[in-house]
């Protein structure tokens, strides 16, 4: 799988600026006080999303050795995917809320939010469900390997 340090490295690499980009999300979010209900959902996705991503950080390098090159290939490309989409939404929502101010939603901008940009919210809670999905089924199956490490021994099989 190459050297043992350089992938856990390339992990990391990728899972912290994954979680910055979903944190500067989630606060532009919690920033409108009086959001929309599609909004606080999507708000709830982002969150489990973050905890899962959270969770890579403590998979050690012989658990991700267990899972395998291509298994970490898809994990970080699930996770660069995930960072822009996040990155592309944060600045939609910048671009829809532009006339609120201090948390506060106009109500051109609360027009726009609450109706005309619903079917796009929920898009992206979908996006998040199905990166939350993925990402959990590895770190769920990293966890596995650290519990009952023989069956990640070649011997198993």
């Amino acid at each position: 799988m190459g050297d043992p340090l350089s992938t856990a490295a390339s992990v990391v690499g990728i899972v912290v600026p994954a979680l910055h980009g979903i944190r500067l999300l989630l606060d532009d979010l919690e920033k409108l006080s009086d959001a929309p209900e599609t909004v606080e959902n999507l708000k709830a996705e982002i969150r489990l999303v973050e905890a899962t991503i959270q969770s890579f950080l403590t998979i050690t390098e012989p658990q991700w050795q267990a899972l395998g090159t291509s298994i970490v290939e898809q994990s970080k490309t699930t996770l660069i995917t995930c960072k822009e989409s996040c990155k592309k939404f944060k600045a939609d929502l910048l671009g829809w809320t532009r006339h609120s101010r201090d948390g506060k939603l106009s109500w051109q901008d609360r027009a726009r939010v609450g109706f005309l940009k619903q079917n796009r919210i929920e898009a992206m809670s979908v996006q998040l469900r199905g990166y939350q999905g993925s990402l959990s089924l590895v770190a769920s199956t990293a966890t596995l390997y650290a519990i009952f490490p023989i069956i990640s021994s070649p011997r198993w099989f």
